[in-house]
């Protein structure tokens, strides 16, 4: 029997061998991912040294040399892990924790975020030192801002978790070891980082204050998040109505919003009568400076990336496969930081929110006939919402304890009106560069759809029975709908393979 499954591996087509060794780099990142760094690291080592031997001999007798090169990629993922950690660690603050430092330079690495009394920022260490650090002080510098090469005095604090919150493993996930609190902080020169980066940030604090001008809150602070997905200035009671009512991935800067707005740039280059080549290398350009623009968190770079490949499989012609690709983004992305498939929850939500999709998506296109359509396409909608929601099911009860029941509901009254809201908010906002009056006269379409939101999403989320709380089985519910879901995956993976056998 397991003769039978091994030829099988040995007999899938090139895409689908590119998928499982994908697919097993992952595993290989995540099981790493649960170990300590010293057990983690030398046992990452032997099982790559004894992956090489056990290929080295098949490929020495000829025999299943495709199964030597899978347990490879295993150990691959399992050692990259351990190797990414130590070298981080080894680069970072971490050994600077406890010790009161004076004079020491950086530059700040990203946009501040500016609290009631407060404003925080990441900053990276100039040598002597190195690695980044979260630097958190008070509002009275209000001119803080990304490429600025800071002098401070402070002491280097290890993060501490609270409120059932791992802070420690959120600020690790991007290389930060320390906080320095307080600090004494001088300003000695600006534009120090990178000058794209800080060309299009300083764009998006322009579009921001934009916005602001024309837009009341809680409107403003909505459009941020549609638009940029900022949603960091958004009001608390409005983001605890979003999360009951399934809804904060329309502010999350998903796949779903950045192809409104790639399809609106691509249609609007057309209009110009640019020809599709040169509108394609353009829309590619527009999509990497958006997703620096945005903060380039990991939900976006997976977006922008299966966005690129899609408009590129569309120009040269060729089929465009969704699961390799975004298993294809991951790889990449994981590349750059494996932290974030274990440690980023927006990652997970946006990776898993996208599974449900492909996996999902003709299940309930057929249970709720898609292809008859409605009254705003309700149909596709709801399909969409339930094969999306489904796969991130574990995710949000794990890390809320509850979730929604009315999210349908909602997804349905809403999506279909956030493409319009995102596009007369962004024209809005361009036509305000040329007059403030004109900017507020054409926005007032966008502020009706975006009031109308805002009241759906504030009625259905204060109902009692919006959600549905596990409490203290939290983290037995969501282990359980793991098993169910990979079990669910294999199960079609193995189906696939089985028809795929067939037809050869």
């Amino acid at each position: 029997m397991l003769e039978k499954q091994f030829s099988k591996l040995l007999n899938l087509s090139v895409p689908e061998k590119f998928f499982l060794l994908i697919v097993l780099f992952l595993l290989g990142v995540f099981i790493s991912s649960f170990l300590p760094l010293n057990l983690g690291f030398y046992l990452g080592i032997i099982i790559l040294v004894f992956s090489f031997i056990f290929a080295f001999e098949e490929f020495l007798f000829k025999k299943r040399i495709i199964l030597a090169i899978y347990l490879i990629f295993f150990s691959l993922g399992f050692f990259y892990f351990q190797f990414y950690e130590f070298y981080q660690q080894k680069h970072s603050s971490l050994f600077l924790n406890g010790q009161p430092l004076s004079n020491v330079e950086a530059i700040i690495v990203s946009l501040p975020y500016y609290q009631e009394k407060t404003v925080e920022f990441e900053a990276k260490l100039l040598p002597p030192y190195q690695g980044k650090i979260l630097i958190k002080t008070n509002q009275c510098f209000k001119n803080f801002q990304y490429g600025d090469k800071i002098i401070f005095s402070g002491k280097f604090e290890e993060p501490k978790s609270f409120n059932d919150f791992d802070y420690k493993s959120y600020l690790a996930k991007s290389n930060i070891y320390s906080i320095v609190k307080y600090p004494d902080i001088e300003i000695q020169n600006h534009h120090q980082g990178f000058w794209l980066k800080d060309l299009l940030y300083q764009l998006r604090i322009s579009f921001q204050k934009q916005i602001d001008k024309i837009f009341k809150e809680p409107q403003s602070s909505f459009l941020n998040g549609l638009l940029l997905g900022d949603k960091r200035n958004l009001d608390k009671n409005l983001e605890t109505m979003l999360q009951r009512t399934g809804t904060m991935h329309l502010i999350a800067l998903s796949g779903f919003n950045i192809t409104i707005i790639t399809a609106a740039v691509f249609s609007f280059l057309l209009s110009l009568g640019i020809v599709r080549p040169k509108a394609f290398w353009l829309v590619v350009i527009f999509i990497l400076g958006f997703v620096i623009l945005t903060g380039a968190s990991a939900s976006v770079v997976r977006a922008g990336i299966m966005g690129i490949v899609f408009i590129l499989s569309q120009k040269i012609g060729k089929p465009y496969q969704i699961r390799n690709t975004l298993f294809f983004a991951a790889f990449i992305m994981i590349l750059l930081n494996p932290k974030i498939l274990r440690f980023d929850f927006g990652f997970q939500l946006s990776f898993a929110a996208t599974l449900g999709l492909v996996y999902l998506s003709p299940f309930f296109n057929h249970l709720f006939k898609v292809e008859k359509g409605g009254l705003f396409k309700w149909r596709e909608v709801i399909a969409t919402t339930f094969s999306a929601q489904t796969f991130v099911l574990p995710i949000l009860i794990l890390r809320f304890g509850y979730i929604s029941i009315i999210s349908p509901i909602t997804n349905v009254l809403i999506i279909s009106l956030i493409p319009y809201t995102m596009l007369l908010g962004f024209i809005a906002v361009l036509l305000s560069y040329l007059s403030l009056w004109l900017g507020i006269i054409f926005g007032f379409a966008a502020h009706l759809l975006l009031s109308l939101e805002i009241k759906i999403i504030n009625l259905f989320g204060s109902f009692k029975l919006a959600v549905l709380n596990f409490g203290k089985y939290s983290e037995l519910v969501f282990w359980l709908l793991l098993l169910v879901f990979i079990s669910y995956f294999v199960y079609k993976q193995k189906r696939k393979y089985e028809f795929l056998s067939i037809k050869k």
